[in-house]
């Protein structure tokens, strides 16, 4: 898709890098995670610094007519819809075997082009498995119970992404980092710092 414009800071991004927003029926801007929602749209860099400037400058209303109906309550709803997000997406890449979890069956993978690490997992293990599975990101998004429900488990600290040939699979792939990254810029999750280069790499 095409790189688009933040009416926020004037950045030209490529929109996972962004979210969406459209008039609703009642006039107000609301989010358009899935970029499907009839009507012109306004791109805002996904954080929520630039979300709530677009709302304060008037940059909501002169794009689309309206401003936020609140501003807590929409970065509170983004928030989570993103979580949800990713974490839908990643139960069809499970289902797809693109996804592996446990350090155990990582480690006898041998490569994964990512890295999911729950955010309370051990620091070393995580940087341990980044270099042993020479993963080209790693993210520290969600909690090990999150990561367990993937699977049907109660918790899990470690899950892989595959390397894949097949393009369908190679394409959830690509679409499953993309949307981390768009919730990593907007939703920091806790102990990134805890790597060298934070949560996504």
């Amino acid at each position: 898709m095409a790189e688009r414009t933040c009416i926020t800071t004037g950045q030209t991004l490529p929109p996972h890098r962004l979210i969406r927003f459209v008039a609703a029926p009642d006039g107000y801007a609301i989010a358009d995670l899935a970029g499907k929602l009839p009507g012109r749209g306004a791109w805002v860099t996904a954080s929520e610094d630039a979300i709530r400037k677009a709302d304060k400058r008037g940059h909501f209303k002169r794009a689309l007519g309206g401003g936020l109906l609140s501003d807590d309550q929409t970065i509170m709803m983004i928030a989570a819809q993103l979580r949800a997000r990713v974490l839908s997406i990643a139960g069809l890449a499970r289902r797809s075997g693109i996804l592996l979890g446990g350090s155990g069956k990582l480690l006898a993978e041998g490569h994964c082009v990512g890295l999911l690490a729950a955010d309370d997992a051990s620091p070393r293990e995580t940087e341990k498995l980044r270099s042993k599975l020479a993963v080209d990101w790693v993210a520290r998004n969600f909690s090990a119970t999150e990561l367990g429900r993937i699977f049907g488990r109660d918790s899990i600290a470690f899950v892989g992404v595959r390397a894949s040939t097949s393009p369908g699979a190679d394409k959830l792939s690509d679409i499953l980092h993309q949307e981390i990254i768009r919730l990593d810029g907007f939703y920091g999750a806790v102990g990134c710092n805890d790597l060298p280069d934070g949560c996504i790499t």
